[in-house]
């Protein structure tokens, strides 16, 4: 059974919303900064769910609010603020997953430690010339973009999200879970990965893993797309965040569906087709996403228990029916 409401004119979302969600599910929709929708599965109406991946773009904007701001140049080496690392590349790399650096031996418990996981990525060795090449960086992203985050402002990413941008926008939205927030977590669902068994976890919840450990509700992740299409970056900030950094560039990863990045969040792509060319955002493993659709001044977060999605092979088709609902807005 679907909760929740709409705003006239967008019922139709509703009714592609019913569908079965393989468990709890949570859709929310932001349209020119005012909520249009607030649908969920019984059950999941006060639930937080692991975001996955999605928590990426949550970092990707804590480091363009800091260029914003002048205290972080995305085109200055690595090196000049985090001076033990080991290879000459921008922070732009870092961002745009094109640092070489897409993988690394540690893995479960490991990435309880932060220090040993970034001294790790300062020592090794990129797997090709930065810049050249890009494959998704997807465990070591949040460790690279999180440290310089960390180098600049003295505090963690975790931290930093939450005094700068969740508590002023009144988000229900963490990166490292604080323990009185953990009854209302929602399972993850079936995992076969370290990384996502360790989520299942007080420690993995509690402790900073940015590519991965967001935790929040899909009105959070709406209102945060919501918030950065009007007016918590600048309209030139955003121009610059959303620039295709990937195009044209070879990758060693070989996929059906070919992955696309700007500068730390995800671009259109066939298996995440989101709104069309003026959308950018990012998909989390098992179904979970956040955008926002610079056209149609609409921004979507949705997330699931349900674990079974896998982007190579194509969109999640529980996306389908209300991405094409909100499709019809085009040009509102």
């Amino acid at each position: 059974m679907i909760e929740g409401t709409v705003a006239p004119g967008f019922e139709d979302v509703r009714e592609a919303f019913e569908l079965d969600h393989g468990g709890g599910a949570q859709l929310a929709v932001h349209q020119h900064g005012e909520p249009v929708v607030d649908l969920w599965t019984t059950g999941a109406g006060d639930r937080i769910s692991v975001t996955m991946s999605g928590t990426k773009a949550l970092v990707a904007i804590c480091a363009h609010l800091l260029a914003e701001r002048g205290d972080l140049d995305l085109g200055a080496p690595v090196t000049h603020y985090w001076p033990e690392f080991g290879t000459a590349m921008p922070v732009a790399f870092l961002l745009s997953h094109r640092a070489g650096l897409p993988a690394f031996d540690l893995d479960g418990e490991d990435l309880l430690d932060w220090d040993r996981c970034v001294a790790a990525l300062a020592a090794l060795t990129p797997a090709w010339a930065p810049g050249t090449a890009f494959a998704y960086h997807s465990t070591t992203y949040g460790f690279l973009v999180g440290e310089v985050i960390r180098r600049v402002t003295g505090t963690t990413v975790g931290r930093f999200f939450d005094e700068e941008l969740a508590r002023p926008l009144g988000l229900d939205l963490w990166i490292g879970l604080p323990a009185a927030r953990e009854n209302r977590v929602s399972p993850i669902g079936p995992n076969r990965t370290a990384l996502a068994e360790l989520l299942t976890t007080r420690a993995g919840r509690a402790a900073e893993i940015p590519s991965a450990n967001g935790i929040g509700d899909a009105r959070s992740l709406a209102k945060l797309y919501s918030s950065v299409l009007n007016g918590l970056l600048k309209p030139a900030t955003l121009d610059r965040a959303c620039t295709p950094q990937t195009d044209g560039l070879p990758t060693p990863a070989v996929m059906p569906h070919p992955q696309r990045f700007s500068l730390g969040f995800e671009l259109p792509r066939s298996a995440s087709p989101l709104l069309g060319p003026a959308s950018f955002g990012h998909a989390g493993a098992g179904g979970r996403l956040g955008f926002a659709d610079r056209e149609t001044g609409l921004a979507v977060g949705y997330v699931c228990t349900h674990s079974g999605w896998n982007p190579g092979r194509g969109p999640d088709e529980r996306w389908l029916p209300w991405l094409a609902a909100l499709s019809r807005r085009r040009g509102g």
